[in-house]
Formats: structure tokens, C-alpha cells, sequence
């Protein structure tokens, strides 16, 4: 019984994968470049977007670039702010290290000797000891990665 329900739905399966005889593959349409700019647009010269530009430049008044160039130069809250900035990334690069794996090792050894008591002979004690230790969150962040 097992066995013909196994065969049945293998053949149920494959069944499914199964192509008519007189198959044929439908034509479609493709454009040219489906991504990008296409030939005719590349051939033209490319007009540089205001996006593109840098903000302090699309105003051709020169003594507005030199007064925005001091006070970039002389605001203390800009600086504040960037370092700021700085700090913030190298946050994010400490947090982000913690999402690696571990690994860690030590070595610990002591000998000791007794000395001989009323009751008990002198006698030596050597202890030795290597560990060695290889921790990963992986599967975790990795889930984690995926949702971002």
C-alpha cells in the first residue's frame, strides 16, 4: 500500500513538469535596453542635472560662494555637528562588529609542590589547560540582514 501511494505521487510530481508534444515557445516583444539609457539618448550630450550639482555652485553669485565658503569655515555648530557625524558612524561600525564571529583562546598552567605533613607525604601537582573557543550569532543576523 505504501508503496503505490509513493509510486502515485511521484508520478503526480512529475506530472507536473511534463510539456506537450507540440509545444512552442510564444514570441515576446523585448525592448532594446530595458535598464540605462538607450543608444539614441547616449549619443546626445548629457545636460548635468541640478541634483547633480554641488548645492553652493548653482548660485552663480560670486560673492555668495565666498560668504557660504567662511561660514563653512568659521561655524563651530557645523563642525559640531559633523563630528558628531563621525562619532555616530563609528558606532554603528562597534555595533556591526558585535554581528562577527568570536573566537578566543587562553592558556592557564601551575605546578605546585607539598610539603611533607605529620600525617600526609610531600607530593607534586601539575595542572595544565588550553581553551580554545569559536562563538557566532550567524544565523540570527543573518535573518536580521534579510529584513534590512
Amino acid at each position: 500500500m505504501r508503496r503505490l501511494i509513493a509510486v502515485s505521487l511521484v508520478v503526480l510530481l512529475l506530472s507536473g513538469c511534463a510539456v506537450g508534444p507540440n509545444y512552442k515557445r510564444p514570441g515576446v516583444n523585448v525592448p532594446g535596453a530595458y535598464r540605462g539609457t538607450s543608444p539614441q539618448e547616449a549619443s546626445q550630450p548629457a545636460v548635468e542635472s541640478l541634483g547633480d550639482q554641488k548645492w553652493w555652485e548653482v548660485f552663480q553669485d560670486k560673492q555668495l560662494q565666498d560668504l557660504i565658503h567662511t561660514a563653512l569655515q568659521q561655524n563651530y555648530d557645523v563642525r559640531i555637528a559633523a563630528t558628531r557625524i563621525l562619532q555616530a558612524q563609528a558606532q554603528v561600525g562597534i555595533t556591526r562588529a558585535d554581528q562577527l564571529p568570536t573566537i578566543s583562546a587562553g592558556a592557564q598552567s601551575f605546578d605546585q609542590r607539598s610539603a611533607r605533613q605529620k600525617f600526609f607525604p610531600a607530593f607534586d601537582t601539575s595542572a595544565h589547560q588550553v581553551d580554545l573557543s569559536l562563538a557566532s550569532a550567524g544565523t540570527m543576523w543573518a535573518g536580521i540582514r534579510a529584513i534590512q
